[in-house]
Formats: structure tokens, C-alpha cells, sequence
């Protein structure tokens, strides 16, 4: 497979000022949780020309699904997910025009399907895709879409981190989060001269502006609706109440709720330098420095806990490929994942997601292997 990297400076335009073909140029939204990518979701769906899919995780799927397994089955294994039934689309026309026997090869296609019939469902003609930890996958991504547009989302670690301490799908550890953050910012940057970088600040303070150098980036015009997306975007977010806040104004963002105590400030400076420094970020001045040693014994103390999250997130990760991991199943894990989010959400409970329609499978019937 060629390399995907870029050469330095590149960046995708539509030379001539026409809108790029959807199929080769669908609009990824990437970053890190919590950084803002679903409000940039629903800005962009609100275009009268875009729509992107919620979290369709194709390549996230696609990596569970290794190569050992028999690639014909895994359309109808995509469309058992979670990801793919929050999406409430008929498999049926997803499945109909994917060729037979399905190979891994073909995977472009079954992705390409879903955006499609999704946005057509919204009457849009450019189709992509939000999924935060598709920063992983850019390679793939441009491997598959050598013309994709794609926007990372970036925000300040200690934003990203106070904001996922509170989630009750993400690890209750410093460590663990700062971790999470980091790896995403290594993931994306092999990719930096190929990708639209955009900072939460900026698309929250000068909204207009920013669209408009994020429209470009895309190829598509600037539009006032995308300034007003609760009236123009489509109301499809999943029912739970982390994506909310995304159905607000950019200019009324909600503020984390949990304030980090002047230790945990600098353990968080310390595991997330990296990050903080490619956002030419510095450490924030505090009224009374903590001493060294009790930000080191803290960080120390965060450790064990960050090692229970990791062996919870690889019982999850399991659960997921093997659909264990829907509505009341996931909540009983995520609730030892982070305990202190639970505790001060006594009463959510995790949905579970629409059921496929009755006889879906028919379009997809197995294939003889004899001879």
C-alpha cells in the first residue's frame, strides 16, 4: 500500500472553485473526546449541502474485525454495532449494491454506502463522517479517500481531561486521560500538513470566521444556517446527555462542571507537556504553588486506578466485539470505569440502541464455500 503521508504544504482544495465529488471527498471530523467535534458535527449538518454521520466508526469496527475471520461477513457484522443502529438507517439499501463475496478491499464501499444513504435521507448531496478516534485511523482513512477533508478538533488537555473525568464512559485516572489525550495528538500528527486543525476556543469566540475557513477547507460555500445549527441541523444525536451541550448555540457552550484542585492542574502539565506545547499552551499561574513531592505522591496515587480503568476499557473493547456491550451490560462496566461520574448521575441509564427491522438479513444471505 503506497504511504498516505502528505508532502509538506499539502492541503486539499478544489482547484477550480466546483464542489468536490462527494464519493472521493467525504469530510471526516476527528480529535479528541470532549474537544468539540460533535459541535462541529452538527454545524456542519446544518449546511444545506452537508451531513455527517454520528460516530458510524467504520475503521474503529473495522479493526475489530481481524483478517482471520471471513471478510464476506462483515457487512452484516457492521450492521449489528451499536454505531451502525444509533444511525436508525434501513440496512437494506446499505446492503443491496455491495458486491459478492464482500472482500476486505470493499470496505470503502460499505463505508461510502452508509454516509451516502444517511445524508440522502437528509436530502444532502456531501456526506463524511464524526468520529473522534478515527485520528487513529487517518491512514486508512486516506488510503481509502486519497481527496478526504478532514478537521481536527482541537482544546486545552486540561479542559479535555476535567471535561472526560466527569463522563461516565471515560477512565475516572488523570493518567488514564492524559494518556488518551496524548495518543491522539501522536496519531494526528503524522498528518498535520494534510489535516484542518480548529481550537473549541475558536469556533465558540468567532464562530462565523472559523466556519468559513472550515467551509473552504471543505469546498463547499459559507452559509448563515451553519451559525444557527439547533434550527437547521438534524435532531438525530443519541439520547444521552453528554451530547446535549452539543445542541446548544457555539456561542452558549457549557462550562465544565468539575474544577481541578492545584494538584491535579500540575499533574496534568506534567503527563500532557507534549500537547500543551504543540498548542503553544504554558502552565497556568496559581495563587499558592503545590509542593513537588505532593504533586509526584498524587500522580503516584493515580496509578493504580489508572490500571483498573485499563483492564475495565480491554473488558469493554471485548464486549463490543462480541455485542456484549449494549444498554444496562455497558452501564454495569462503565460504572466500575468511573465511579465518581456515576455517583453524581444516580439515575442515567445507558439506552439501548434501536433494533434492526425485521428480516434485514435476507439481503445478505450466506454464501455456499463448497466446491
Amino acid at each position: 500500500m503506497p504511504d498516505p503521508t502528505p508532502p509538506p504544504g499539502h492541503a486539499p482544495r478544489s482547484g477550480d472553485g466546483t464542489p468536490p465529488d462527494p464519493e472521493a471527498s467525504p469530510i471526516f471530523v476527528v480529535g479528541s473526546s470532549r474537544s468539540g467535534t460533535t459541535l462541529l458535527r452538527m454545524m456542519l449538518s446544518a449546511h444545506p449541502r452537508i451531513h455527517l454521520t454520528m460516530e458510524a466508526s467504520f475503521y474503529l469496527w473495522g479493526g475489530t474485525y481481524t483478517r482471520w475471520r471471513d471478510p464476506d461477513k462483515f457487512p452484516p457484522y457492521y450492521v449489528r454495532t451499536f454505531s451502525f443502529r444509533w444511525l436508525r438507517l434501513d440496512p437494506g439499501p446499505v446492503l443491496q449494491d455491495l458486491p459478492r463475496p464482500f472482500g476486505f478491499a470493499d470496505r470503502r464501499r460499505l463505508y461510502s454506502a452508509v454516509m451516502r444513504q444517511d445524508a440522502a435521507r437528509h436530502g444532502k448531496p456531501r456526506f463524511g463522517d464524526k468520529t473522534p478516534s478515527h485520528s487513529a485511523s487517518l491512514g486508512m482513512i486516506f488510503a481509502d479517500y486519497p481527496d478526504a477533508r478532514v478537521i481536527r478538533m482541537v482544546r486545552d488537555p486540561r479542559d479535555v481531561i476535567r471535561s472526560l473525568l466527569r463522563m461516565p464512559w471515560a477512565p475516572g485516572s488523570l493518567t488514564a486521560c492524559a494518556a488518551m489525550v496524548e495518543l491522539e495528538r501522536r496519531q494526528a500528527a503524522r498528518f498535520k500538513d494534510r489535516i484542518l486543525e480548529v481550537h473549541l476556543s475558536e469556533l465558540i469566540e468567532q464562530p462565523e470566521e472559523t466556519m468559513r475557513r472550515i467551509l473552504e477547507h471543505v469546498g463547499e460555500p459559507f452559509c448563515e444556517e451553519v451559525l444557527d445549527h439547533p434550527r437547521h441541523a438534524p435532531d438525530d444525536l443519541p439520547p444521552v446527555p453528554w451530547f446535549q451541550a452539543a445542541a446548544r448555540s457555539a456561542g452558549r457552550a457549557a462550562a465544565p462542571r468539575r474544577a481541578l484542585d492545584p494538584v491535579e492542574i500540575r499533574v496534568i502539565e506534567a503527563l500532557s507537556h507534549r500537547s500543551l506545547e504543540a498548542l503553544g499552551l504554558t502552565p497556568w499561574p496559581l495563587p499558592r504553588e503545590p509542593p513537588w513531592l505532593t504533586v509526584r505522591l498524587r500522580w503516584l496515587a493515580d496509578l493504580p486506578r489508572c490500571l483498573g480503568a485499563a483492564l475495565i476499557g480491554l473488558r469493554l473493547a471485548w464486549a463490543s466485539r462480541t455485542g456484549a456491550a449494549e444498554g444496562s451490560r455497558a452501564g454495569a462496566l462503565l460504572r466500575r470505569l468511573n465511579p465518581g461520574a456515576w455517583a453524581d448521575a444516580p439515575e442515567l441509564e445507558i439506552p439501548d440502541p434501536p433494533a434492526l427491522p425485521d428480516g434485514w438479513g435476507e439481503g445478505w444471505p450466506p454464501l455456499s464455500r463448497s466446491r
